[in-house]
């Protein structure tokens, strides 16, 4: 394996191994781009993938996040590290630094691909995250204020509802988990029902018996997928054949893929709640049956669309005049229990359900447009019950003491990872030790992903008045042994959990940071009061995500790395994938955590009561006895489970 693969290296090779690019294409690729032409415009020029492409293979093999752009605050010191007209050119969003990595968002897969010339040019490593692309443009607008319109900066055009453009460029699907009070399990009523009108089922989950269909072909005609508002037109004859780069009006005019059972938007031509709650149902059960993964209404001039997503691919099925969406869409939210959320306010509830056989959670997304409302139902199977800790990774004198903080301890026990570190992880691994052990807990969250019965579990709506510090304080009043919190975000959030520890309760929070130290040092930078912050915090763990060898080809594999590594014996033995069909030809198969974990000791608080830096807290961490990041890691490399490219690729250690 390559010690000094780029961003882009990696897309590429992903792209190869997901099979939308032959070897062969490959090297054309890095030839034609060796005169530095932007990989982006060969790949697009050539048709040979698309962004949507991009997008899939950065978000399922690559395991690229999204970020909800909307409820998310660029750190200062971030935005800081990019001159305006750098992040407006290139289209990107400094959201936080850790040492010499930056986190950006972009709006448009294929602006990943530019990132390695960007880093250069800033003297950084660019990590990406994705956005939506119209809610990026409105971010690097509202943090980089000029008096020129962000579309006018060098590049492709951002997008227009009036434009005929490439799917890609439209943008990414709206983050669907998470945002939503609290909502009851709901049943879908039966035909057979006696009064259906006010959408109030009573049942603990709602129940369609579907047979299973079988599979449909995708057309030729399919858009590639994206989740993107689509332009619509009237539907033609024929169906318009898809190319590589399928524009949306293109998308619009294709003829709805057949698959039975059929969907019949035409009821919505009667005002009656009855028959529109059973075509909630019948989509609901169409879709599952096609195996759908996303159901879309996309409002667009004088019609929506009904469009799933299949195999990745958006499929559109059914359409409508727009003056009919408006049932479907308070059907849909009622049976989200999101109806009291106005019309103009963006608004997630989540559903679980058991549709043809299947355990399922059902999210929706509501979200106004200048065209009308946008709705995206994601349909994810229901995740079992959260795993132990061990099988996280950590080692078991990590376990017991976490689980020891858990039966008995008090103050503010911190869990602290960046972006797709793990995180939530851990956090409802606790829940649920918590609650097994008799413990009354009352959890906020700003997503759900695992539901756990005995946790009075509270998600924060962004349509709701009720920010997350509101439903904090609330949670004070309740008669609960452990408050906890699945984001701190705010100076706000950060003073409430230490209110909150000061009141004797244990309170569990996540805190988006590399590793512990740099997230005491970001609390205390948001302006958390340094001796309440000291006083309170009692525990801490960090942690991050690497990928394990695969376990049917690791080989002994000699590199200068292990020897790099701090800590590292003279007769380390470095081992990592080959390849093979079991891992897709990539090395790796599975991910596991390392891990830090910290009792906060009087000398560490008294580092942090004095604001000291990050690289002073960690030293008193070390000091009093603190296994870092590495020392896990390295112990993950000794047992041949990790690659010391892997440990370097995430802790770089060999900088």
């Amino acid at each position: 394996m390559s010690e000094s693969l780029t961003l882009t290296d990696r897309v590429l090779d992903t792209l190869v191994t997901a099979g939308l690019l032959t070897l062969d294409q490959l090297s054309a690729v890095r030839a034609a781009s060796a005169d530095g032409t932007p990989v982006a415009k060969i790949l697009l020029d050539r048709g040979l993938v698309t962004g949507a492409d991009v997008g899939t293979a950065l978000e399922d093999e690559l395991g690229v996040p999204r970020v909800d752009l909307s409820s998310y605050a660029p750190d200062g010191e971030a935005l800081a590290l990019v001159p305006a007209e750098v992040a407006r050119a290139r289209r990107m969003l400094p959201l936080f630094a850790i040492e010499q990595t930056l986190t950006v968002a972009v709006g448009d897969p294929m602006d990943v691909l530019s990132l390695d010339a960007a880093g250069a040019e800033l003297g950084l490593e660019l990590d990406p995250v994705l956005s939506d692309p119209a809610a990026l443009l409105g971010a690097i607008a509202q943090y980089y204020p000029d008096t020129e319109p962000v579309a006018s900066a060098p590049g492709p055009e951002p997008p227009t509802v009036s434009e005929s453009v490439p799917a890609a460029a439209i943008g990414a699907a709206i983050v669907e988990e998470g945002f939503a009070p609290p909502l009851p399990d709901t049943k879908l009523a039966s035909a057979d029902s006696p009064d259906t009108t006010d959408f109030s089922f009573a049942d603990d989950v709602f129940v369609l018996d579907v047979p299973p269909a079988a599979p449909v072909a995708e057309p030729t005609g399919a858009a590639p997928a994206t989740p993107e508002p689509l332009d619509a037109a009237p539907a033609p004859a024929q169906p318009v054949q898809a190319a590589a780069s399928v524009t949306i009006e293109e998308m619009a005019a294709s003829t709805p893929v057949a698959g039975p059972p059929a969907v019949d938007l035409d009821v919505l031509a009667v005002a009656d709640k009855t028959k529109v709650a059973m075509l909630v149902a019948d989509i609901l059960a169409n879709a599952v049956s096609r195996a759908a993964t996303r159901i879309h209404l996309l409002p667009y001039k004088d019609d929506f669309f009904l469009v799933y997503r299949i195999a990745g691919r958006l499929e559109k099925i059914a359409s409508a005049p727009l003056s009919m969406q408006g049932a479907l869409v308070d059907a849909f939210k009622s049976f989200a229990k999101i109806s009291t959320t106005p019309a103009g306010s963006p608004a997630l509830g989540r559903v679980r359900g058991h549709i043809a056989d299947k355990d399922l959670v059902l999210t929706v997304s509501v979200v106004p447009t200048i065209s009308g409302q946008r709705v995206v139902i994601s349909i994810a199977p229901f995740r079992p019950d959260p795993r132990p800790l061990s099988d996280l990774g950590m080692s078991e004198a990590e376990e017991r003491a976490l689980h020891a903080m858990v039966e008995r301890g008090r103050g503010i026990l911190l869990i602290a990872a960046p972006v797709s570190g793990g995180r939530s992880e851990t956090y409802y691994s606790l829940l649920e030790h918590a609650a097994s052990v008799g413990k009354t807990v009352y959890s906020v969250e700003r997503s759900v992903e695992y539901e756990i019965p005995a946790v009075a579990q509270v998600l924060v709506s962004p349509g709701s008045p009720a920010g997350a510090s509101a439903y904090l304080a609330v949670g004070m009043r309740q008669d609960t042994d452990i408050i906890a919190i699945d984001g701190l975000q705010t100076v706000g959030d950060v003073q409430l959990a230490v209110e909150a520890a000061g009141t004797g309760r244990l309170v569990i929070c996540t805190f988006s940071a590399g590793d512990i130290a740099s997230a005491v040092r970001r609390m205390l930078d948001l302006g958390a009061e340094p001796h309440g912050l000291a006083g309170a915090l009692t525990l801490a763990v960090g942690q991050r995500l690497v990928r394990l060898n695969c376990p049917n080809c690791t080989m002994e594999t000699p590199t200068a790395l292990a020897a790099k590594i701090p800590g590292a014996p003279k007769d380390l033995i470095n081992r990592s994938g080959s390849g093979c069909p079991n891992c897709g030809k990539t090395g790796y198969r599975g991910v596991t955590g390392m891990f830090e974990v910290l009792p906060f000791t009087e000398p560490v608080r008294s580092m942090v009561a004095r604001s000291g830096s990050a690289e002073a807290i960690a030293g008193a961490a070390r000091a009093a006895g603190m296994r870092p990041l590495l020392a896990s890691g390295l112990a993950k490399v000794a047992a041949g489970i990790v690659s010391a490219e892997e440990l370097d690729r995430v802790l770089r250690f060999a900088e």
